[in-house]
């Protein structure tokens, strides 16, 4: 068998394609004359598995990613909040993330929480994020991909899953040390910690990214 058959063979086909749904909050948007963008920031985009996807992320985490001078985007895969459903599994989802990496300004940080760690981690094998940040992941593949360009890991999940085999799985797979924040997964954008978790990540970013 030839090279170019053996790859026709092996090649993933491309999924199908959808008009994703992409939630963008700019510095300027606030409407405060003390905040404005930061050229040298790297814009953050956002996607979780959870069913309503981007609009998880509007009521706190855009406004804040905002106010710190950052572009903040969220997406919505297939299937989620006002895209539609469409072929293809955990692949699928990530070529979403992708897609909608490389319509932003510039080279993008990207964070995933829930089963959108386990999208965001695959995406950044594809596409060279300027940070990769897995908030509480869920369904991780069992040998999570190289990142591409090998950029910063931060691993952040509730105290009670910091002992937990599959946080330390991952935790291993990066050679990362996990950050853990109060309360658990479904409490990141409303629950107690949900703040104090975001600013900690802005930290995070803020040192160099």
């Amino acid at each position: 068998m030839s090279l170019q058959a053996w790859v026709r063979r092996t090649r993933t086909p491309e999924p199908a394609p959808v008009e994703r749904e992409v939630i963008v909050i700019e510095p300027m948007d606030l409407l405060d004359a003390e905040i404005s963008d930061d050229p040298e920031a790297s814009p953050v985009l956002c996607c979780t598995g959870e069913s309503a996807g981007a609009s998880a992320f509007n009521a706190l985490w855009l406004k804040r990613i905002a106010g710190s001078g950052r572009h903040a985007a969220a997406v919505s895969v297939r299937g989620q909040g006002n895209t539609p459903a469409a072929p293809g599994g955990p692949d699928a989802c990530a070529h979403d993330v992708v897609q909608a990496a490389t319509g932003l300004p510039r080279q993008a940080v990207l964070v995933g929480h829930g089963r959108g760690a386990a999208w965001a981690a695959l995406a950044a094998a594809r596409y060279p994020a300027a940070a990769l940040v897995l908030v509480a992941p869920r369904q991780m593949p069992k040998q999570p991909p190289k990142p591409v360009g090998a950029p910063r890991v931060l691993l952040a999940v509730g105290e009670a899953d910091a002992q937990s085999k599959a946080t330390q799985a991952v935790a291993g797979a990066y050679g990362v040390a996990p950050l853990t924040f109060a309360g658990d997964a479904a409490g990141v954008f409303t629950g107690p910690g949900a703040e104090g978790l975001l600013d900690a990540i802005l930290s995070w970013l803020g040192n160099r990214d």
